[in-house]
């Protein structure tokens, strides 16, 4: 029986988490404001939500909106309803409420560009130092252990990666249509639940991050039905009931009533406010403002905080309650008074949004509130009334350039006090980052690399709030590429290019559509003008060339294929190109540079499954099964959610006269990908030799649904009528 080997993946990322050594604090028992009483025994529960605005959840007024089990904790604890974050990008922000410290004190401005340092102390670090077990589970790449937020936690689950790409980024595996460096809310509870049964007597301290209502708004079903018209709503919907089974374990374990329960997120989304389709280049509140949630047990009950706070507020509120000292460096202030009733004047709050300029080299935006007012300084300054104007519409710089001049003053002072250092460098992004990055949306330009940050007030460079039309444009070009309509996407960058003709991401981006529309020539001599323009090299055209080689390799040009391949890993080494260049070579009859480019690879990455697998299939087809079986197994072992392995592993049992052993491997694949329809057509056909023939026409059955039109499928029929 012939199986035939697959060999159409390549693997996604994953990072290994980093260990932190604890902040040790003498742990104390007191009395807190209004009668609260701290207890070290209370277990701690952080749920972020990525991306979600306050407005867009039932109890915050949002009358379509489902989201019944934060309603729920809300009507069991206390919500605030002016809250803000520091800054609306993911890393930074969560960063801030693990910290307690603002922006410039942590040292976090950017996705991607930095790394909390050791010598900043988190949350985590603290309760731990407190007695308690910690974890978390995040669901999307900026967070990964690689950036430093992992600092105190005993588990810290990053496992993100859940599909493969093609060369040019397409995904090979479904995912329920979602980017391949983002993990659905389920999965992340998946990775806690474990940890919570073995951990539940406590204290611990758990944080969970649902990533879903990020862009693209794909909720699965049935919320992709139910909010058809409001998808953003709808995954935030999807986020929720998961949220629910969350707090449905945390009942099932007895805990629920010893537990702290926040819910917040790290910041909004614009929607098309003030011009922003998305986040992270203005300082509006579209983007700044959170909800904000804490259920305390035997705690106020349905009550409603209207004075303005911070997410930086988050943690010395949560230490309080915990009954551990709040060390001086935390900046926030402790909310344990607002929990217990108590009214207090709001204090002045600081957000910032420097990815203007790191990430296209235009200005940066510092906002300041105080009392009713707040300022948003940069190249444009605008100062607004919130409580006359919450939508931010009406600039009162010239109506009231007093009030603008005085807190001008109070943010430069509170710039100053609150500062950990006065300059900042920014190393720069590497091309696996960048392309993270960049599938999630953020387009991250070379502007910050090598740059310094100098904590001070700028009005220097281009103004975001013009500048954002092009981020929404080139938000919009990425998303029809990503939904394979490469002719409208190549539309769009042209619109970009008329408004900034040498902008290299906009060219990249001409070269991918020109690609995908099977252009190759014009693809290469936009390569070509990108690299006339940047002749020192970008990573853009380095990955295009990476793309272009493999373009030519298709068309049986394997010389410019190998030059461009070679070219492209001269500038960018990476395991995928090394991968790639061993296909050429192979195509092109030398065998030994083809097993030496596999190894280069995994030398780069050892994890890397598309290399692994094509090393056990040559030593089989080269006569070595045992070095052939152990680089299989092992490939499984590094990537067990990649479905290729399992299924070649399966053709090689089959190979090998080990007919029996090979149905478990092929039943996996297609657990990992439905839509596997050669590795369903092995399982008729093991099923027919083995003589099962019942077990032969259920997968047949199984295939007529799944995969109606493959040749699979036709396959299969023949077989069993054979049979």
């Amino acid at each position: 029986m012939l199986i035939p080997s697959d060999m159409s993946s390549i693997r996604g990322p994953a990072a290994p988490a980093r260990i932190a050594a604890a902040w040790l604090l003498l742990t104390v028992s007191f009395v807190v404001a209004g009668g609260c009483r701290a207890d070290p025994t209370l277990n701690i529960v952080l749920v972020t939500f990525d991306t979600t605005r306050a407005d867009h959840i039932g109890c915050y007024g949002k009358a379509t909106a489902s989201t019944p089990h934060i309603d729920a904790l809300a009507h069991e604890g206390v919500r605030f309803d002016r809250t803000y974050s520091s800054v609306p990008i993911t890393l930074p922000s969560h960063t801030t409420i693990l910290t307690g410290t603002y922006p410039m004190a942590h040292g976090v401005r950017d996705n991607g560009l930095f790394v909390l340092s050791d010598d900043k102390i988190t949350l985590a670090e603290i309760l731990r130092g407190e007695g308690y077990r910690t974890a978390a589970a995040i669901g999307s790449y900026p967070l990964q252990a690689k950036f430093g937020l992992d600092q105190g936690f005993d588990l810290f689950d990053d496992e993100i990666a859940q599909q493969y790409q093609d060369f040019r980024g397409r995904k090979l595996l479904p995912k329920a249509r979602l980017f391949f460096d983002e993990r659905p809310a389920a999965r992340v509870n998946e990775a806690v639940v474990p940890w919570l049964e073995a951990n539940h007597r406590g204290p611990f301290f758990l944080w969970v991050h649902y990533f879903d209502p990020h862009r693209p708004f794909e909720p699965p079903p049935p919320y992709d039905q139910l909010f058809l018209g409001d998808l953003y709503s709808g995954e935030i919907a999807y986020s929720d009931e998961c949220f629910g089974q969350l707090v449905a374990q945390l009942k099932r374990l007895g805990v629920w009533d010893r537990t702290v329960v926040v819910f917040t997120a790290d910041h909004g989304e614009g929607i098309g406010e003030h011009n922003e389709l998305t986040h992270s280049i203005l300082a509006y509140n579209s983007t700044l403002r959170v909800p904000l949630i804490i259920r305390m047990p035997n705690g106020l009950r349905g009550t409603v905080v209207e004075e303005r706070v911070g997410t930086v507020d988050i943690a010395p509120t949560l230490l309080e309650l915990a009954g551990v000292p709040v060390p001086e460096h935390i900046q926030g202030r402790s909310l344990v008074p607002e929990l217990a009733g108590a009214v207090r004047p709001p204090a002045p709050l600081y957000a910032e949004t420097l990815s203007p300029r790191l990430s296209h080299g235009w200005g940066e935006l510092r906002a300041f509130f105080d009392g009713d007012y707040k300022l948003v300084y940069g190249p444009r300054t605008e100062l607004f009334n919130l409580k006359m104007d919450p939508d931010e519409l009406n600039d009162l710089m010239n109506v009231e350039p007093e009030v603008a001049k005085r807190l001008e003053g109070k943010l430069a002072r509170f710039i100053k006090s609150h500062a950990a250092s006065e300059v900042q460098q920014v190393d720069p992004v590497d091309q696996e980052t960048r392309e993270h990055l960049a599938a999630l949306g953020y387009v991250q330009g070379s502007a910050g690399d090598g740059a310094t940050i100098h904590e001070e007030m700028r009005q220097d460079g281009a103004v975001p709030q013009v500048r954002v039309l092009d981020i929404n444009l080139l938000s919009m070009a990425k998303q029809l590429s990503f939904q394979n309509k490469p002719l409208h996407a190549k539309a769009v960058v042209n619109t970009l290019l008329e408004r900034n003709p040498d902008d290299p991401t906009s060219l990249e981006m001409l070269a991918a559509a020109n690609l995908e529309l099977g252009l190759v020539d014009e693809a290469l001599a936009t390569v070509n003008k990108i690299r006339g323009l940047y002749p020192d090299g970008t990573a853009v055209s380095a990955r295009l060339m990476l793309q272009l080689g493999m373009v030519y390799h298709y068309r049986g040009d394997n010389e410019t294929a190998l030059e461009m391949l070679t070219g492209s890993q001269a500038k960018e080494p990476s395991a995928l190109g090394h991968f790639l260049i061993g296909t050429v070579v192979s195509a092109m009859g030398n065998d030994r540079e083809y097993v030496g480019w596999l190894e280069s690879a995994l030398a780069l990455d050892p994890a890397y499954a598309p290399a692994r697998m094509a090393l056990a299939i040559y030593f089989d087809r080269h006569g070595d099964p045992e070095r052939a079986e152990e680089e299989f197994r092992r490939c499984i072992d590094d990537q067990p959610y990649f479905p290729r392995p399992y299924y070649n592993f399966g053709a090689f049992l089959v190979a090998q006269g080990r007919v029996a052993e090979a149905p478990v491997y092929f039943t996996r694949a297609v657990e990992l990908d439905p839509s596997f329809a050669i590795a369903r057509y092995a399982l008729v056909a093991t099923s027919v030799a083995t003589g099962r023939m019942e077990d032969a026409k259920q997968h047949y059955l199984t295939m007529r649904k799944l995969v109606p039109d493959s040749d699979e499928t036709e396959m299969a029929r023949r077989l069993l009528e054979e049979g």
